[in-house]
């Protein structure tokens, strides 16, 4: 359940995301999808996060596995990515979700990035960018 009364809202399961990311967007047809570890399938992790570009890059915490989501490992080398911290209590671990908002022929349009700090439970979006090519299966099934 969301708790809108602190200055930054704020969730009790990373279930949350989802509602606070179709409230952020204000798009109902917003889908949106967990990202977990491939490796052990954790769902507590670390992002490095380059906004400008539209990279993301998670560390799980729990087996030290590293990945590139989505069409990032392209722009890995050339970005500058940014270790991600809780605004409210600095945790640098988080749930996190992948929305995707998509044109009329069924490609994604817009990308956005959820969190939910698993210290404090402060909800965020520290990334979201337009997709500007098609088609985008193979980039939607690296998350």
């Amino acid at each position: 359940m969301i708790d809108k009364t602190p200055k930054y809202w704020t969730g009790d399961s990373p279930d949350d995301i989802t509602e606070w990311l179709h409230e952020y967007t204000e798009e109902p047809s917003l889908e949106v999808h967990p990202v977990l570890c491939r490796n052990c399938g954790s769902d507590t992790l670390e992002a490095r996060i380059d906004g400008d570009e539209g990279v993301v890059q998670i560390v799980c915490p729990e087996c030290k596995t590293k990945k590139i989501l989505l069409d990032g490992e392209e722009l890995w080398s050339e970005c500058h990515p940014k270790k991600r911290r809780c605004v409210v209590c600095k945790n640098n671990r988080f749930s996190i979700r992948v929305g995707f908002l998509r044109r009329d022929n069924g490609d994604v349009k817009w990308v956005y990035i959820g969190e939910r700090c698993t210290q404090c439970g402060t909800l965020a979006s520290y990334a979201d960018w337009n997709i500007n090519f098609g088609p985008t299966a193979e980039m939607e099934q690296n998350i």
